[in-house]
């Protein structure tokens, strides 16, 4: 049994990886039911918790969790490119909802 974050973590990324592939070839068949077997969640990650070092110097107590094995706020998805020009007007970037603007 992984005692460690980091061995606690890979296994995470093994199971959600072979979580993946099930739905893989569930999605492959068309969905048919009844659904092939899926993968146990093993029992050592039941309480996996995010652990990044807050502002408050505590552990992340999070449970919703990426494939990184972090949750949104502490390894989540990318916030896009950053802008090059910084001093470029946002109406140029902005859609119009109203037809009548130009």
């Amino acid at each position: 049994m992984p005692n460690s974050s980091a061995e606690l973590r890979k296994l995470w990324r093994q199971h959600h990886e072979a979580h993946a592939a099930w739905a893989k070839a569930w999605r492959a068949t068309g969905y048919q039911h009844p659904a092939p077997p899926s993968p146990p969640f093993p029992e050592e990650l039941r309480d996996l918790t995010c652990g990044a070092k807050t502002r408050a110097g505590t552990p992340c107590k999070r449970r919703d969790l990426y494939l990184s094995g972090r949750c949104k706020f502490h390894g989540g998805l990318s916030t896009g490119p950053k802008r090059k020009n910084k001093r470029q007007p946002e109406r140029e970037n902005s859609v119009s909802s109203n037809p009548m603007e130009g």
